[in-house]
């Protein structure tokens, strides 16, 4: 059945080319009509020159690498961009097209905004950075014209600019950044000097509140009770230590027999031993009395003399008892050296006692202070460390503008000295052969269409008249069967014309390929011809 149907097509699309066949002159005639309008407007198309130019971008001089890092900016790629958006700008195509005298027989502004269109759109800058060194590379220029000339001078103008573009907009940046940078420095100095000022007149009013070495009130409120509380453990361990001790010295013996003289030295020597001095009395009373009787007077003398002694004798034992050292000596005794040391210890912890009792006064006395103050000092707290934070963020701030300002101002006296280096590969060239039209391409295509325009001529005449050209065609139009064909039968005469026709039919076409290849062969010539040579 695909056979069929593809069959029936065939046999169909053979009616039809038998039936358009009959306007085969139409058809030559058209063609010919069609290919001579479109090969002389071919050759009436307006030559097309480009002319082309390429530059060589080097960042990476050896004063780009000595300067990198300070000024500006280093990336002379996003310069390199910039510039070249800015060229197909409006202001500098309108520039270009000045010099150029692009804009002449434009008197008008439409006249001129199609200019600068056209321009816009016959301008190409191609090129990038390479990728694995953002400082070098190949920048192309490519303009197409109808006229050679000026083709060639915008180029050159573009070039020119390019170059100048990318070199005097970073000077221009770099002076656009140092007058952003010294405002920007004046008023974060004004803003500085009023930190400060606020900051001084901040703490001048709240003297006393301000945050100390030990930080701030929560923090020396903790510290204070921290130190209270190991002041307080301090003292109740001098405490019991001193109890101790005292407990030891009211078991001691503050002296121990032993020489006076090793205790008291020379004023022991030189002192009258009141024991002895007792004794040779007492001698003397017993002589006395074999003698004489009790009231002989030198007897009551010396017994009040040994009364008096021995009451001497008693208030040293009781002085030497309370740790007088000379009364000690007088009766024979010498200082315990186990007793003065705890007596030391003794009265060091009472000293120690004392001073730590002084030191938690104190303390006592500063969180009561802090205390009072707790419900100004938090506020005043939070307000110096905002005042600071701010102070501190427009001294960093200013700092930084300063570092910022120095780098900028070396980094503009680099780039003036030349940071990038351009070379010029390619200088503006066109060739004298135009890129467009394509004439080749476009006679082939109009013989092209001029068939297409004979054939369809053809077939729309066979539409418009049409005939039978086959008995299947005629059976499917009546629906009815043919029973026979009657074929004409062609006088000589007829015959012998019909082949003359054929002859010249064939002359026809032949001569239409024939004018075709010749006018492919010699289209240059013909186009010099029509338009005239062009420079």
């Amino acid at each position: 059945m695909p056979t069929k149907n593809i069959h029936v097509t065939v046999q169909d699309l053979l009616d039809q080319f038998r039936g358009a066949l009959r306007f085969r002159w139409a058809a030559l005639g058209v063609a010919w009509c069609v290919g001579l309008a479109l090969w002389t407007a071919i050759f009436f198309i307006p030559d097309t020159y480009e002319a082309t130019a390429s530059v060589f971008v080097d960042a990476r001089t050896t004063l780009s690498q000595a300067t990198q890092g300070i000024g500006l900016s280093d990336d002379i790629a996003s310069q390199i961009l910039r510039v070249r958006a800015a060229l197909l700008g409006v202001p500098q195509l309108q520039k270009v097209a000045d010099q150029t005298n692009l804009f002449a027989g434009a008197l008008t502004p439409q006249a001129r905004q199609a200019v600068l269109e056209g321009m816009l759109k016959n301008i190409d800058i191609t090129g990038n950075l390479a990728p694995n060194n953002r400082s070098a590379a190949v920048f192309k220029i490519t303009y197409k014209n109808h006229n050679r000339l000026v083709a060639l001078h915008v180029v050159d103008r573009l070039l020119n600019t390019f170059v100048e573009g990318t070199l005097g907009g970073k000077r221009q940046g770099s002076e656009q950044a140092l007058n952003f940078l010294k405002a920007q420095i004046a008023d974060y100095g004004r803003k500085l000097s009023d930190s400060e000022q606020r900051l001084a007149d901040f703490k001048k009013q709240n003297v006393g509140l301000m945050p100390k070495e030990q930080g701030d009130y929560f923090s020396r409120l903790q510290h204070e009770s921290d130190a209270l509380t190991h002041s307080e453990e301090a003292l109740n361990v001098a405490v019991r230590k001193r109890d101790e001790l005292h407990q030891e010295l009211r078991g001691g013996q503050p002296f121990i027999p032993g020489s006076s003289s090793a205790a008291l030295g020379g004023v022991a020597a030189s002192a009258t031993d009141t024991e002895a001095q007792i004794e040779r009395a007492q001698q003397q009373l017993n002589q006395l009395l074999l003698r004489y009787t009790d009231n002989y007077p030198d007897v009551i003398a010396l017994r009040q003399t040994i009364k008096e002694l021995k009451a001497r004798q008693a208030a040293e034992m009781a002085a030497a008892r309370n740790g007088d050292a000379t009364a000690a000596a007088r009766v024979g005794l010498a200082a315990n050296p186990v007793y003065e040391k705890l007596e030391e210890q003794y009265n060091q912890s009472q000293v120690d006692i004392a001073t730590i009792q002084q030191d938690i006064a104190d303390r006592r006395q500063r969180i009561a202070k802090l205390r009072s103050m707790m419900g100004s000092a938090p506020q005043v707290e939070a307000q110096l460390a905002q005042l600071s934070r701010n102070y501190d963020v427009t001294r960093k701030q200013y700092n930084a503008l300063l570092a910022r300002l120095d780098s900028t101002r070396l980094g503009q006296k680099a780039a003036a000295t030349g940071t990038v280096k351009f070379e010029v590969i390619d200088p503006p060239t066109a060739k004298y052969r135009p890129v467009a039209p394509n004439r080749p391409l476009l006679i082939v295509a109009a013989l092209i269409a001029a068939i297409g325009a004979g054939l369809g001529a053809a077939y729309g005449m066979h539409l418009i008249r049409p005939v039978f050209v086959s008995t299947r065609q005629l059976a499917a139009v009546t629906g009815l069967p043919v029973l026979g064909v009657v074929s004409m039968a062609w006088h000589e005469r007829y015959q012998a014309l019909n082949r003359r026709r054929s002859v010249l039919f064939a002359g026809g076409a032949a001569g239409l390929l024939v004018f075709w290849v010749a006018v492919l062969a010699l289209h240059s010539h013909i186009s010099h011809f029509v338009r005239g040579p062009l420079a």
